[in-house]
């Protein structure tokens, strides 16, 4: 042991050791990311075997490749992946509306999805019913997912739930209910998940009719991670995500799913 050894105590060598080993520990192995989502064909579609997939779903795993985290991605109900997103460290969300009361609840990865306007829908049957204005709706008992986007939205446009909303937890079972509760006139939905919705419902699309597009109520869905999600993280994932739609990757996935997808009109590029 040389004569500078001698002088440094033996406490000091052990915090030296243990401070390396907790740095190379953390560098070899990087952070796991928890991706929640819910079920919302034909974004993210849960089969019987729990496995998730879907349009969105394949933009986000594409993501999280190119990051090189390690990940794991679970579906819940929206009110529990919501909870689980905007509280617990790196965890992240898809597919949500990025909103100006949420702008400050997350932090915000980039777009995932087309623009999209909500759309008010009712049965083909009740041709008595007339809505020439968001107002109009308010006549009626319109059906909604607890604290998804249009159930928050309505609420913010006047909409009082337990008189012109009824809210519930299953996003399956809108069309259901549509289909066999007499007092449940309309649902909201986009023009895009309308048909899977209807399918997982079995319900004939025939059965429902298309009554007013809210137009200032956009459904831009985004990938979102929650605040204590570290920086370095975030980054990370945003450009990766910016890469897969510049590189084209966006086009070619958005490309596979265009036939699956019969509603959407346009190959629209989007700009993060």
């Amino acid at each position: 042991m040389n004569k500078f050894s001698r002088q440094i105590p033996a406490t000091l060598f052990t915090t030296i050791w243990l401070s390396a080993g907790l740095s190379f520990s953390s560098w070899a192995k990087p952070p796991k990311i928890n991706v929640v989502t819910e079920n919302l064909p034909p974004y993210q579609i849960v089969g019987h075997n729990e496995q998730v997939s879907g349009f969105a779903t394949e933009i986000i795993r594409e993501t999280m490749k190119r990051s090189r985290y390690r990940f794991e991605l679970n579906a819940y109900s929206w009110v529990r992946s919501y909870n689980l997103a905007s509280r617990k460290e790196n965890h992240c969300i898809y597919s949500i509306a990025r909103l100006p009361f949420r702008e400050k609840l997350f932090q915000w990865i980039g777009p995932i999805t087309e623009l999209n306007n909500a759309v008010i829908w009712g049965l083909e049957a009740n041709q008595e019913i007339k809505i020439t204005s968001l107002d109009d709706a308010k006549r009626y008992i319109t059906a909604v997912n607890k604290n998804d986007v249009t159930h928050l939205a309505l609420v913010e446009r006047g909409f009082i739930e337990g008189e012109h909303l009824y809210v519930l937890n299953n996003t399956e079972s809108l069309i259901k209910l549509l289909a066999s509760r007499p007092e449940i006139k309309l649902i909201v939905a986009d023009d895009i998940t309308i048909g899977y919705r209807a399918e997982l419902a079995g319900v004939d699309m025939k059965l429902l009719k298309r009554m007013h597009e809210i137009k200032d109520l956009p459904l831009d869905f985004h990938f979102a991670c929650s605040l204590n999600t570290d920086q370095a993280i975030i980054d990370k994932l945003r450009s990766s995500l910016r890469k897969i739609h510049q590189d084209g990757t966006y086009q070619k996935i958005l490309a596979k799913w265009q036939g699956k997808m019969p509603h959407i009109r346009k190959n629209k590029r989007l700009n993060n």
